[in-house]
């Protein structure tokens, strides 16, 4: 048999072997001698993903939108924290408002009693009673009180006999209850709050018809307000238009009181 002709011997390479004894080709060799540009790489420079650029973003916004969640929240906690104090402060300004109207009410029907049971007195009752607070009202607002005048006679008797003189004792008479000095006015209500006094004597005046006047009596926690009508040089004239003004219904309450004497 013949041998193929491919077993003969192949024709020797013209190529020299590279320096460390590994053959390559001739283009890659080329392109591995040619000096480097700087470019080498500038294809993973084009092919960088823009992952990392987007998660960056998103965490930035993600925090910025957490911070603004906070400081909302806390804005709203602290309206509502301001709210609530102001409505307990109006909480407690309606319940002192109320407990001071209870309060008024319940003196307005303290005295209302007090007059109903006073007209039901004797008039000798009630000069009685009305002379105490006149003395009284006059030693608040300073004036002094009359001082009663007390007249006395004293009479002798001289028996003449023959023997001549002889002397009598002196016999002192029952003093008399004077008629207390005016001017007189119409005390139709008395009040804790000066405020609340002049409205009621502003409508009492309307009213009536006659001049209303608030009078302070007492002192410190004690002082009231009283709102007096008219005024009168005679009790009995301050006392018939009292009764007249209970009967017509124009006031809830009316007693006679000395007022002040001018300076």
């Amino acid at each position: 048999m013949n041998e193929p002709e491919d077993k003969g011997p192949k024709p020797e390479s013209t190529e020299p072997p590279a320096a460390s004894g590994v053959w390559l080709p001739p283009r890659l060799r080329e392109k591995l001698d040619a000096p480097s540009s700087g470019d080498d790489f500038d294809f993973l420079k084009r092919n960088t993903s823009p992952v990392p650029k987007i998660i960056t973003a998103v965490v930035v916004i993600v925090v910025l939108a957490g911070a603004w969640m906070v400081f909302q929240s806390n804005k709203k906690k602290a309206a509502a924290a301001a709210a609530a104090r102001a409505a307990e402060a109006r909480a407690a300004v309606v319940a002192d408002s109320l407990a001071r109207v209870r309060m008024a009410d319940s003196l307005a029907a303290i005295v209302r009693a007090d007059s109903i049971a006073f007209a039901a007195l004797p008039k000798w009752k009630q000069r009685q009673i009305l002379a105490e607070k006149a003395k009284k009202a006059a030693a608040a607002s300073g004036a002094t009180a009359s001082t009663p005048a007390t007249t006395g006679a004293a009479g002798g008797a001289a028996a003449a006999g023959g023997a001549g003189a002889a002397g009598g004792e002196a016999a002192a008479a029952a003093p008399e209850t004077p008629a207390e000095a005016g001017p007189f006015g119409i005390d139709a209500g008395q009040y804790l709050d000066e405020t609340r006094a002049g409205e009621v004597a502003a409508t009492l005046k309307e009213k009536t018809g006659l001049a209303a006047t608030v009078v302070p009596m007492g002192q410190g926690e004690e002082q009231s307000f009283h709102v007096v009508l008219g005024s009168y040089p005679r009790r009995s004239a301050a006392e018939s238009k009292a009764g007249s003004l209970l009967s017509k219904g124009l006031v809830s309450e009316a007693s006679v009181v000395a007022l002040p004497k001018a300076p």
